[in-house]
This record gives C-alpha cells, sequence and structure tokens, in this order.
C-alpha cells in the first residue's frame, strides 16, 4: 500500500506541477451532430433510376439489340417507325456514344436477337425488308462476317437468344403467320440444331430469356391472342417446366429480362396499348417481387436492356406515341 500511495502521490505532484506552469489553454469545441456525416443508404436495386441521357446520339428506336461487350455497351439496329437501321453504336458510359458503323455488312432490320459469343459478337435473324435467318459476327462493331445465309431455323423476328452450355440458342420468334415454339442451337452460328420443334411452352415472340442458375428460362410474351406471364425453364432445351402459368407482374410483350444482384429481373413491356415501366425480380421463377411499380423512366416495350458497370440499364424503345426514344436509364 505504501508504495502505492506514493505513486499515486508522485503522480499527482507531477500533474499539479503542469497545471501551474502550462500557459497554453486547449479549448475542445462539441461537434454539432449535424455536422457528423450519416452514411448514405444503398438505394435497393430497380427503386432508383437515374437518367443517363435524355438524348443519345443514336436515332430514336425500338425493336433494337444492345449488349456488353469489350468494357462497352452496344446498340445494334431497329425501327424508328419508319426506317430500318443497321447502325452499331458503342459507350463506355451511356452519356457519349460512338457511331461504330452507319451501315453494317447485315440489311438493315429490327426484331433480331443478339448474343456475345466465343469473343465476338452476334446479331440473328429479324425483318426489314423481308424475314431474315442469317447470322451474323464482329469483333469490333464495324466489320461484320456472315456466318450463313439462310440457318436452319425458319425465317422470324423477334425471338430470343442466350449463350448456355457452350452454344448459342434460338427461342421461338414469329414469321408473321406462325408463333414458334421450337428451339435450337449452335456452336458456330452456321449449323444449327434443333432441340425441339415444339416445346411445352406455347409459341410466343416479342418474350425474353436468359440463363439463371445453370438453366435457360422463358418470360412472357404474345402467343396471338394472350399477354403472357408464364414462367419457363429448361436444362437442355428439350425438357421445358413451368415454373409459374401466371407470374406476380401482368401479361405483356415486348419485355426486357436480365440477371442481376443474383436474382431475374423483368422490366417494363406492354399490354393491350397500355406501356409499362415497373420493375419485378425473383430467385426462382415462381415468386416475383415488384421493386418498383412505376419507374422514372417512361413506360415503354421493345426497348433493350443490359447490365453494366454494377447497374442495370434501360436503353430506348417504344412509349406508345409517334417517336421512338433514344434516352438511357440506369438503376445501380
Amino acid at each position: 500500500m505504501k508504495k502505492t500511495y506514493l505513486f499515486l502521490l508522485s503522480t499527482l505532484t507531477v500533474l499539479s506541477f503542469f497545471s501551474w506552469n502550462c500557459s497554453k489553454t486547449y479549448t475542445f469545441t462539441p461537434v454539432s451532430p449535424a455536422v457528423i456525416a450519416t452514411p448514405t443508404p444503398t438505394p435497393v436495386p430497380g427503386t432508383v433510376w437515374v437518367e443517363a441521357t435524355a438524348n443519345a446520339a443514336f436515332p430514336g428506336r425500338g425493336a433494337h439489340t444492345s449488349l456488353v461487350y469489350n468494357n462497352n455497351m452496344w446498340v445494334i439496329g431497329g425501327y424508328n417507325g419508319t426506317l430500318y437501321y443497321n447502325d452499331v453504336w458503342n459507350s463506355a458510359d451511356g452519356v457519349n456514344w460512338n457511331e461504330s458503323t452507319a451501315s453494317a455488312a447485315f440489311s438493315a432490320r429490327d426484331g433480331q436477337a443478339s448474343v456475345v459469343y466465343n469473343s465476338a459478337m452476334w446479331v440473328i435473324a429479324g425483318a426489314g425488308t423481308s424475314l431474315y435467318n442469317d447470322v451474323w459476327s464482329s469483333t469490333n462493331g464495324r466489320t461484320w462476317t456472315q456466318a450463313t445465309a439462310g440457318a436452319a431455323f425458319s425465317p422470324r423476328l423477334l425471338q430470343t437468344s442466350v449463350v448456355y452450355n457452350g452454344a448459342m440458342w434460338i427461342i421461338g420468334g414469329y414469321n408473321g403467320a406462325t408463333y414458334y415454339n421450337d428451339v435450337w442451337s449452335s456452336t458456330n452460328g452456321s449449323t444449327w440444331t434443333q432441340a425441339t420443334a415444339s416445346a411445352a411452352f406455347p409459341g410466343r415472340y416479342v418474350h425474353s430469356s436468359l440463363v439463371y442458375n445453370n438453366a435457360m428460362w422463358v418470360i412472357g410474351g404474345y402467343s396471338g391472342s394472350t399477354y403472357l406471364n408464364d414462367v419457363w425453364s429448361s436444362t437442355d432445351g428439350v425438357n421445358w417446366n413451368e415454373a409459374t402459368a401466371n407470374a406476380a407482374f401482368s401479361g405483356r410483350a415486348g419485355l426486357t429480362s436480365f440477371v442481376f444482384n443474383n436474382a431475374m429481373w423483368v422490366i417494363g413491356g406492354d399490354a393491350n396499348g397500355s406501356f409499362l415501366n415497373d420493375a419485378w425480380f425473383s430467385t426462382d421463377g415462381v415468386h416475383w417481387t415488384e421493386a418498383n411499380a412505376s419507374a422514372s423512366f417512361a413506360g415503354r416495350d421493345i426497348h433493350s436492356s443490359v447490365v453494366f458497370n454494377n447497374a442495370m440499364w434501360v436503353i430506348a424503345g417504344y412509349d406508345g406515341n409517334t417517336n421512338r426514344l433514344n434516352d438511357v436509364w440506369y438503376s445501380p
């Protein structure tokens, strides 16, 4: 106890010495709570949409295709209500768009399908002055090489395409008379193999497709009499399983879909002249959650969507008015 007492006494003596001999005064001002930075909450995906540009350099259009390639977003072809396009544009930020070519080697068209496969961009089928079943590829957006002028599948438009299990796939579409539910695949763009002539889902076009959880998925579309909101999946292109006949989102055509944040997403579309700007997501294809009932962008169909720079993007499309759109939006 004596040792401890002496130490404390010594310490107090030293503190007393400094309190008597320090001439500098230290003033501590309390920080106002308003000054303390509050972390900005991360927005829930799909709830907040930001306009990258209201008027991109490319002309307004719908039924075009978009994809992500070489760290850029790309816009290919489409229709403005009067003209069919075969131009190709790219952007690294969604604001500034560069024209790779005003007139690609493939004929002007809309309703084509596009994918990235084997380190190249691909354009498949579509319609312009006629219906097509040709297939083209490019590694730079300027020079396009024809893989085939006439694929084994019949000419069509507004089919969907995905890359799955080491191959490109074509699903459904329309030829002006028939709504298809056939499924085809190719590993080179020139030779196409029919997986099935008649899948379990009804024939359709202006539907959407994606790859999720090691399966191909088909979502919505138009069957010629019905705007669909069914959801189907397949691991082989032959056998298709119905996840739901009636998803929570309304039946629609001209929607887009993609995978983001470990979920499948559906954006917009139209039903009986009602142009939608809602956003939905699902992790199983059965249960769908509405992230946004009315996004900041105008309701639309036959737009395009991609996932780029950790964000969802919506590009151009048709809002039911005379002019096609050329705006670009994203949601982090």
